[in-house]
C-alpha cells in the first residue's frame, strides 16, 4: 500500500467518525473554579426532528478536585439533579486523561428526538454542598463542562 492511500484511508476513517456528533461545546472556567451562582448555557439550533440523538455530558477536572463526585442541576423541558462519579471508592480517577487532567462523559439522553426545529437550550448548574444545605460558592479544579448530542445509527 502506497503512503498516499494509507492517509486516504485514515482521513475517511476520521471523517466518518464525526459523522455523528450534530453538536459538540465546552464552556471554560476561569482560574477553573466553577461558582454556585453561575450556570452554563448551551444552545443548539434544532435541524433534525426524526432522529434518535443522545445527551453528553462531558466534565473536565484536575487531579486536585477535592471529591470523589459532582451533583449537577441540568435543566432542559425539565430539571433533573445529576450525580457523576470522578473518582471511585480507593479515591483513583475515573475517565481519560493525561498528566493532572481527567475528563468524564455521562449519557444524560440515550433516545432524545427533538419534537421542533428550533433553538434547545441546555443549563448545567453545579449543586456541589457541605452537608445538607450550605452550597459550595466556589468549587475549585474544575475546568470545563461540555455537551455533546450524537445522532444515533438507526
Amino acid at each position: 500500500m502506497k503512503l498516499s492511500d494509507g492517509i486516504l484511508i485514515f482521513v475517511l476513517v476520521f471523517i466518518s467518525c464525526d459523522n455523528n456528533i450534530v453538536f459538540d461545546d465546552y464552556k471554560t472556567f476561569e482560574n477553573q473554579t466553577w461558582s454556585a451562582d453561575s450556570s452554563v448555557i448551551f444552545s443548539y439550533s434544532v435541524i433534525d426532528t426524526t432522529s434518535q440523538n443522545q445527551l453528553v455530558i462531558k466534565v473536565r477536572h484536575t487531579t486536585n478536585y477535592m471529591f470523589q463526585n459532582l451533583f449537577l442541576f441540568v435543566k432542559t423541558e425539565k430539571t433533573d439533579t445529576l450525580e457523576l462519579l470522578l473518582a471511585n471508592k480507593e479515591g483513583e480517577w475515573l475517565g481519560n486523561g493525561i498528566g493532572d487532567v481527567r475528563e468524564v462523559e455521562l449519557v444524560y439522553r440515550k433516545d432524545k428526538v427533538f419534537a421542533k426545529k428550533e433553538d434547545f437550550t441546555f443549563e448545567i448548574e453545579q449543586a456541589m454542598r457541605y452537608g445538607q444545605f450550605e452550597k459550595i460558592q466556589h468549587l475549585n479544579n474544575i475546568k470545563a463542562i461540555g455537551l455533546s448530542i450524537q445522532k444515533q445509527n438507526d
